[in-house]
């Protein structure tokens, strides 16, 4: 099922919104999942599905983007999962950015 999660830097205040999952119609072609965009450095709401090999992207699923999540829930999308707190921040480049489920779609 989708969700639109909320993230909010605790060190900057960096807040943004974006919708994981796909829908209970369209999961199979659309999956929209967080990535860091390398030339932006913004983060964005990407469908996977489409996206998954772009070199562009990092995808807040990756180790890569993902610091101590001190044993708290995971968002998890199918074989995908997202750590609810202490990731990459795009904006003050620190292992501060926490996801909150906002509501369900």
């Amino acid at each position: 099922m989708a969700e639109i999660l909320k993230a909010n830097c605790r060190i900057c205040n960096y807040e943004t919104s974006f919708r994981y999952g796909g829908g209970r119609f369209d999961f199979q072609t659309f999956n929209p999942v967080p990535a860091y965009d390398k030339t932006t450095e913004e983060l964005e709401s990407v469908n996977y599905k489409l996206e998954k090999d772009n070199p562009d992207y990092i995808f807040y699923t990756d180790e890569q983007l993902k610091g101590d999540n001190e044993g708290k829930y995971i968002f998890q999308n199918f074989d995908l999962k997202l750590n609810q707190v202490n990731n990459y921040c795009p904006k003050c480049k620190n292992y501060s950015l926490d996801f909150r489920s906002y509501m369900f779609c």
